[in-house]
């Protein structure tokens, strides 16, 4: 077979037995499609459900907008409605009482408690709100010295401050002196607090901040708490958490239908068994796009992440494991060109290139016909961000091939485009409805280079870290290419000071991240949070491992409670007839 140019590819010039593939011998995908694509799955809820659900929820918004009610009370139910999953049926109400408090300055109401203080500033900031640390500053001395100023401050005031520290903007120095102080003091606490805060507080201090962590698993750690432990339901009014455990079994539902159909669409693809070098993670990869965009009503944005996702996994192992570096030239070629360039590909790259190509279209098919708007100039742009993506991906290759360690910043450069961020973030703008990319598609006017937002950029700097520190001592091993924590070693540094960087690293991005939220265009509704929640996901996914390549069994039953494990209806039963006559 002959490439476009005529020329043979090595990879043709040697009997199959001489020409050397790697294997990196993965896990073996853990879910059997065939019994997901065999499960029986409701298309909508009941008359009733809808009913019941319908009251809960005008309950919950008059509990919410209650007249005379005091700030810190309503902040309190603001916070529970987003830990238990629920907040945004009430998106408008919230952002009008958060503006509302912004406007009136309400801290200066919540001067004596700290917990309130901060949850405010915490909520504020994660809505985009540019509050000012100076909100915080009666908890302060002249210096800035929280400790000087407060010895004596609970454990709940401690934690508050602990979350709303990681909202900083970069520079913020005094929420850097705030988190290491409430660390501090919370660990000094902690052998006279009773066993069940002192465990609370060691999840705390051990997990992901709560502005990190990706909001639909947020809903499973908090409905574990509160239908679990009844001293937690008495702090809650039963209406918000009856609407919790209902919701979070509707949009479960919802979620397993699309699984279902994406799983059909996998299995018809047929990389599975044509690419059997490559990770077959297609439930994972719908568990992160369900973290990404849980509301139902996202259903085309979780669909495209999950079957890119599911693609972007199997042409990762085609340039890092298995492909040739003139097979990967040849690919990268054809998917600039968009034509009938593949006609010269290997034949598994064939299957490859079709499965792009025809998910890309159905993607645009998909948006014409449901939102009725031409979406074609940013198809045009997720068109790009596949030839932009392998290119990226065969810079790494030949640094792989040619054994060259690149600079920090050459390797960084290239590494956010491979991170795969942009790709997944364009792919799912175009199936939100009036997107702000859409006025921004052709400003780059044709230009080589691709123009992302800021926020994208960000996000996927996000992914690339948290994946360089997870995966770096394992691809070492499979003689893969440089990483961030590689690149920061040639310079002299150990193993430990490169950790050390890569995580300052994440932080500050993450700060950078914070601003762009609150200052940047084009950074709120709809794709703001989709950025947002990619870091969020990407945080967890690789917190303490590759949740993808190598998941281990606690990530499983996370994917199986996301997933397949409704939450216990019986809790609602019970808050019926514990609290029906109040």
């Amino acid at each position: 077979m002959a490439s476009a140019g005529g020329a043979t590819l090595y990879s043709e010039q040697l009997p199959p037995a001489m020409l050397q593939r790697r294997s990196a011998n993965y896990q073996p995908k853990t879910w059997d499609y065939d019994s997901i694509c065999s499960m029986q799955y409701a298309n909508k809820p009941s008359k009733q459900i809808s009913s019941v659900e319908a009251s809960l929820k005008q309950r919950v918004r008059q509990l919410l907008l209650k007249e005379g009610q005091e700030v810190a009370t309503r902040l309190r139910i603001i916070g529970q409605l987003q830990s238990l999953g629920v907040a945004y049926h009430f998106e408008e109400e919230i952002t009008r009482i958060l503006m509302s408090m912004h406007v009136h300055d309400a801290y200066l109401q919540l001067k004596h408690d700290l917990s309130s203080t901060a949850l405010l500033f915490r909520m504020l900031r994660a809505h985009g709100i540019p509050a000012s640390i100076e909100i915080l500053g009666a908890f302060c001395d002249g210096t800035g010295d929280l400790e000087a100023a407060n010895p004596s401050l609970d454990s709940d005031g401690l934690v508050a401050l602990y979350e709303a520290s990681y909202l900083a903007f970069p520079g913020e120095a005094m929420l850097d002196r705030a988190r290491t102080f409430a660390v501090k003091r919370l660990q000094e606490l902690m052998p006279s607090m009773k066993p069940y805060q002192r465990e609370k507080v060691r999840d705390v201090l051990l997990d992901l901040p709560l502005h990190w962590r990706a909001p639909r698993l947020q809903t499973i750690r908090s409905l574990e708490e509160h239908c679990g432990d009844e001293t937690c339901r008495d702090i809650i009014d039963p209406s918000v958490l009856q609407l919790a455990v209902l919701d979070f079994n509707l949009v479960q539902a919802v979620h397993r239908s699309e699984l279902l159909e994406v799983t059909r669409w996998w299995k018809e693809t047929g990389l599975g068994e044509k690419l059997p070098f490559a990770r077959d993670r297609l439930v994972e990869c719908f568990f992160c796009a369900a973290c990404i965009a849980a509301e139902p009503g996202l259903a085309g944005c979780r669909e495209v992440l999950a079957k890119v996702g599911a693609l972007i996994v199997h042409l990762d192992d085609v340039y890092d494991l298995y492909g040739t570096l003139d097979e990967l030239t040849a690919f990268t070629d054809a998917v600039g060109a968009w034509s009938s360039a593949a006609a010269a590909l290997p034949e598994y790259m064939k299957a490859m290139y079709s499965a792009i190509r025809s998910t890309s279209a159905a993607a645009a098919a998909r948006v014409m016909e449901e939102q009725g708007y031409d979406v074609l100039p940013l198809y045009k742009k997720a068109v790009r961000t596949w030839h932009e993506l392998c290119k990226a991906f065969l810079v790494e290759a030949k640094w792989q091939h040619e054994r060259t360690m690149p600079s920090l910043d050459e390797y960084l450069d290239n590494g956010w485009i491979t991170s795969t961020g942009p790709l997944l973030l364009l792919h799912a703008f175009t199936m939100l409805q009036h997107t702000q990319q859409q006025q921004d598609d052709d400003d780059d006017g044709g230009s080589k280079d691709m123009v992302y937002p800021r926020l994208v950029e960000l996000c996927s700097r996000v992914f690339r870290l948290c994946n360089d520190r997870a995966t770096h001592e394992a691809e070492s091993e499979r003689g893969e290419g440089p990483s961030f924590i590689a690149c920061h070693m040639a310079g002299g540094a150990s193993d430990e000071d490169a950790r050390g960087a890569v995580a300052d690293a994440i932080a500050e991005t993450l700060k950078e991240v914070n601003r762009e939220v609150a200052f940047g265009t084009g950074s709120t509704g709809a794709a703001g949070r989709v950025c947002v929640n990619l870091a969020r996901i990407i945080q967890g996914i690789y917190h303490d491992g590759d949740g993808i390549t190598s998941p281990t069994d606690s990530r499983k039953r996370l994917v199986k409670d996301l997933l397949f494990t409704p939450a216990d209806l019986d809790i609602c039963d019970a808050l019926g007839e514990r609290y029906g006559n109040e």
